[in-house]
């Protein structure tokens, strides 16, 4: 199964479109592919997407996985098989990439961080060869876990907190988002080089509690169980074991996997693009979903919520929309959040 995306082509998002390879891939395996097309009315679907996660988790992949599940069942297949915590394990994200440079920030004086980091400032955030540079120069003054640390981040967590109301900002002023990330780290031997530390944080936190979370849900919303390979306990310990050079080599992430993949697959599919496994969040912010937000994140509606506060959140809305921050990731979240609480929250009153 693969999704095609047709006009809700995510190119904005800085994706490859993955449906040339699946197609390349199922003739050169001589398998069957079913193409599941995603388009579809993301109005419609955002609060049918949060009542399956019961959760307020902010990414439209669920709307992806609900699709090829719909389909899967419709053809009365009970299991699907998936591809999830290869890039955990074995590396694949940009952000692992980006230890790269680790070694060039150490060298770097003070005053040439502070030039680079205004100059890439004045770079338009509409473009995702910008948007990932900025992201990748504007923790460059911190300690190295630091940095490490806000890759995972969409804002800074001072933009984060001045969201809130003066009231939940009183109630989270000594909340660290990171706390979790410092616990876990504990259980690291002091020698763990980065990689693998970033790894381990992968599978603690964003593998199970984003990937594997909506992936259980929207599949079993449909009644499909969804098993990944990559997560049997001998490969997990076996990816724990080898050193971070086999897991990604120069700027190749997945090293290991892609080499062994060679006996099997064509080269240009080995090798081609990331391709992610979302949806135009950013055109859906700024042009489809501008009705709900201005409906649902209204001030009236925010100020009698009383969690956010309603000047920040528009500041933030209007600033994504002209293009001067990279924001619709944390406005789909503020959407998210709303209507969990509606459908979950004001029902119980």
């Amino acid at each position: 199964f693969t999704i095609n995306v047709g006009e809700n082509n995510a190119s904005n998002d800085g994706f490859a479109d993955d449906l040339y390879y699946a197609e390349k891939v199922a003739s050169y395996l001589n398998v069957e592919l079913n193409i599941v097309n995603a388009n579809f009315d993301i109005v419609e679907m955002f609060d049918k997407m949060i009542w399956h996660l019961d959760e307020p988790q902010a990414d439209a992949a669920p709307l992806n996985i609900f699709k090829i599940a719909s389909l899967a069942r419709d053809q009365d297949i009970k299991v699907l098989i998936g591809g999830a915590a290869g890039d955990d394990l074995f590396s694949g994200y940009r952000r692992h990439q980006a230890l790269n440079i680790e070694k060039y920030i150490k060298i770097l004086p003070s005053f040439i961080v502070s030039l680079v980091q205004g100059t890439v400032k004045l770079l338009p955030s509409h473009l995702p060869v910008f948007r990932r540079l900025i992201k990748l120069v504007s923790n460059l003054h911190e300690t190295p876990i630091k940095r490490q640390l806000r890759y995972f981040s969409w804002l800074p967590e001072n933009t984060v907190h001045s969201l809130f109301s003066a009231d939940w900002k009183e109630r989270i002023k000594n909340y660290d988002p990171f706390e979790y990330f410092y616990k876990i780290g504990n259980d690291l031997a002091n020698e763990t080089n980065d990689l693998d530390r970033m790894l381990f944080w992968e599978l603690k936190t964003f593998l199970v509690d984003h990937n594997l979370n909506y992936t259980d849900k929207l599949c079993m919303a449909v009644g499909i169980e969804a098993r990944v390979p990559f997560l049997d306990l001998e490969l997990v310990e076996f990816s724990m074991s080898i050193p971070a050079s086999l897991k990604m080599k120069g700027n190749q992430t997945k090293y290991i996997l892609k080499k062994v993949a060679e006996r099997y697959l064509p080269m240009d599919v080995i090798y081609r693009p990331k391709t992610g496994f979302g949806a135009p969040v950013r055109k859906w912010i700024t042009t489809d979903l501008q009705p709900m937000i201005e409906e649902r994140l209204s001030c009236e509606r925010l100020d009698k919520r009383g969690i956010f506060d309603s000047k920040k959140v528009w500041e933030l809305i209007k600033a994504n929309k002209a293009g001067k921050i990279d924001a619709s990731y944390s406005i789909w979240c503020l959407l998210a959040i709303e209507s969990w609480l509606t459908q979950f929250v004001d029902t119980d009153k």
